[in-house]
């Protein structure tokens, strides 16, 4: 048989009979737990069954208190005047007593009066206690039963005169009475009838309507008692009952016994414990006993790893330095010999401070150099970047890293060197390039700035030409019309043709007007952005447009979809009237000419936003118009029919507002073969908030 078959075979019967021992000492202090449990609940159920026949008896006098009142035995022969008065003396002798009802019946059994509603009461409770005081003949009796869950418990004794039965005083008894005490004291009893129907339980999680113990266990001790384990919301009981022969109940006492598991789980946890100590102080001498055993080959398998060691570091590709603490080289790998051009002489009588010159090296090599030089603190380094010294004086670059071991129980210093010379070289070209390529981009860069700006300068100089044409194109042409006028105004005042003055002075107001409205235009387009937005109506700002420019709108087709609860957008009233009023007349200018004029204006709500469009049918503009529409005096119309300022004022009021406008095609819209005419602006404005 094998060591490690043998070893396994040893732990198997270890384990076997540690797990029989445990089990064996919980089973002991299980039985002799529940076998004192069971003598303990037995004397406290003895207790609690004495108890419960004291509390029934203390009710056994309370029928005699009305019995022998004159006032019951006066309503009983007849005289109903007194009957309210009975009935409130009863509800006092109930209250006092804590009972639930006093009732007087006649001989057979009916109900004469109560201190309750005579709706709660039972009239075969009345038969059964005139059955039961005929068949008895005692001075008090008693009945019980259960009826839905309920127990119920009567006191009756007969109400004579003299000689003569007039009738019976019953007193029904409030069962809770049993359970006070035993509440008081947390202890857990149950009542039943004969047919093992629960009605009563000093537990107020149990409903006893419901309870039905179904799960229960029995066991049978040593001493051959036998225990009823019963198992309740999860909780195990010992239950002991006894069966009150009078009553025909059953009373069941359930004691917990989660204490006792408590209990039998700590002294298997004790014995558990003694027996892992035993066991670590067998595996202690055994370990002892194999640690000396070991020692031998381990001082065997140390040579032979350091030879091994020696191996490994002789083929590293990289140049490995052993050092102690006082920097001297205990140990140089083939490779690090090569680096350094060192023979085997050499190296028995150099230091770590040769192969490293002090004002050469990092600063990280610096002090690791001074701290081994004067036996200071040595921390660890890694792929550090140094210059090396070669045994004929050349230098060349290394990389570097330092870790501590412990070698033969001695603290030593293992040292990485690794050649990178080559990978300088590479590094130094590379940055020659990055250098080149740095000139290159700056020198493309000034000249990109350099055009930026000629075309910034043309772009200003190209809109100031549009800007000053489109003036001087407005402004001459009534100009002229004035001085025209005035000249032919002098004649006429010396000729004296007033009327034709008249007419002439007209046409003067309405070209000076006519200045006036571009001048206007260019004050606004110049109109600096509102300080603050606020709530402003689609609806009603739309209603005062179409008010506004209503003769225009006679012969148009204006259709308007909105909902009825639009949200406010957040702009500002003033320029919401501009923009609409700029793009329907707008609409307007485009469809002039057409047969049937049709304007549409929508507003929908549309994840946080309004969206309002403006469609006509008018002929529309092209595509290449489009990307210029929005621009500053650049109009589609004849010269002295507009600045080209409407639409960009619209655009500017628009984006004041926070708000955007596109405009398209209605071909683009819906469809591709090109003929459905006109053209839709789409204006999209921010939701106001309700605060």
């Amino acid at each position: 048989m094998s060591a490690g078959i043998k070893k396994y075979l040893i732990i198997f019967f270890v384990l076997c009979a540690f797990v029989s021992t445990a089990l064996l000492s919980r089973f002991i202090s299980e039985e002799w737990m529940l076998s004192a449990a069971q003598t303990e609940s037995e004397n406290r159920f003895l207790n609690y069954v004495g108890d419960t026949r004291r509390v029934l008896k203390r009710y056994y006098y309370l029928p005699s208190l009305i019995a022998e009142n004159s006032k019951n035995k006066l309503l009983l022969q007849g005289d109903k005047a007194g009957i309210s008065e009975v009935e409130m003396h009863l509800e006092q002798l109930d209250k006092s007593a804590e009972t639930n009802g006093w009732y007087i019946l006649d001989p057979e059994g009916v109900l004469i009066a109560s201190s309750r509603d005579h709706s709660g009461w039972i009239k075969n409770d009345g038969k059964l206690i005139a059955q039961r005081l005929a068949e008895q003949q005692d001075e008090v009796v008693t009945l019980s039963y259960i009826t839905e869950g309920n127990g119920h418990y009567y006191l009756a004794a007969d109400i004579y005169e003299g000689n003569l039965r007039l009738g019976i005083a019953v007193v029904k008894v409030n069962l809770s009475a049993l359970t006070e005490s035993w509440l008081a004291s947390d202890e857990f009893v149950l009542f039943s009838n004969e047919q093992q129907t629960f009605f009563l339980s000093t537990n107020k999680k149990i409903n006893t309507q419901k309870f039905e113990p179904d799960l229960w266990k029995k066991r049978v001790l040593f001493d051959r008692t036998r225990l009823h384990i019963w198992e309740v919301e999860g909780q195990l009981y010992l239950v002991q009952q006894v069966l009150l022969d009078d009553l025909k109940w059953n009373i069941y006492y359930l004691a917990p016994i989660s204490d006792i598991n408590k209990s039998i789980n700590i002294v298997t946890l004790l014995v558990l414990t003694l027996l892992v100590l035993l066991l670590f102080l067998l595996l202690f001498i055994y370990e002892r006993r194999q640690k000396l055993l070991s020692k031998k080959q381990f001082q065997q398998l140390l040579l032979e790893s350091e030879h091994r060691l020696q191996l490994i570091f002789n083929k590293a590709n990289v140049g490995l330095m052993l050092l102690d603490t006082n920097g001297a080289i205990k140990y140089l790998n083939h490779t690090a010999k090569r680096y350094f051009y060192l023979s085997d002489f050499l190296v028995k009588n150099i230091s770590v401070n040769q192969l490293f010159p002090l004002q050469d090296c990092s600063h990280i090599i610096q002090l690791w150099l001074k701290n081994l030089c004067n036996k200071g603190p040595v921390s660890e380094f890694s792929a550090v970047e140094s210059i090396a010294k070669r045994s004929d004086g050349t230098q060349f670059p290394v990389l570097l890293s330092l870790i501590n071991l412990s070698f033969h129980q001695q603290q030593v210093y293992l040292l990485t060197v690794i050649d990178i010379s080559k990978r300088k070289k590479a590094e130094n070209a590379l940055r020659s390039v990055n250098q080149q390529l740095e000139v290159r981009v700056e020198q493309r860069t000034a000249a990109l700035r350099d055009a930026q700006e000629e075309l910034v300068q043309s772009s200003k100089m190209a809109a100031l030409g549009r800007m000053s044409s489109a003036i001087t194109h407005e402004m001459n042409q009534p100009l002229t019309g004035l001085r025209t006028l005035l000249s032919s105004n002098k004649l006429l005042i010396e000729r004296g043709e007033m009327q034709i003055l008249s007419a002439n002075m007209k046409l003067v107001n309405t070209l000076i007007d006519r200045m006036s409205a571009m001048t206007k235009q260019l004050k606004m387009f110049a109109f600096n952005r509102p300080e603050k937005l606020q709530a402003v109506s689609v609806s009603d700002t739309l209603q005062q447009v179409l008010r506004i420019h209503q003769h225009r709108l006679a012969q148009c087709d204006v259709r308007v979809r909105m909902p009825a609860q639009l949200n406010s957008i957040l702009g500002e009233s003033h320029r919401l009237n501009q923009v609409l009023g700029n793009l329907i007349v707008n609409a307007l200018d485009a469809m002039q000419g057409n047969d049937s004029q049709t304007l549409n204006i929508s507003a929908v709500q549309e994840q946080g936003n309004i969206i309002i469009e403006v469609t006509d049918n008018g002929p529309g503009v092209s595509e290449e118009q489009l990307e210029h529409l929005f621009e500053p005096f650049y109009t589609s119309k004849k010269i002295g029919e507009g600045l080209g300022l409407g639409l960009a004022i619209t655009a500017n009021s628009v984006r004041d507002m926070q708000g955007t406008i596109a405009a398209v095609n209605n071909a683009k819209i819906m469809g591709k073969d090109g003929n459905v005419p006109g053209m839709t602006f789409r204006l999209t404005f921010l939701i106001a908030s309700s605060d």
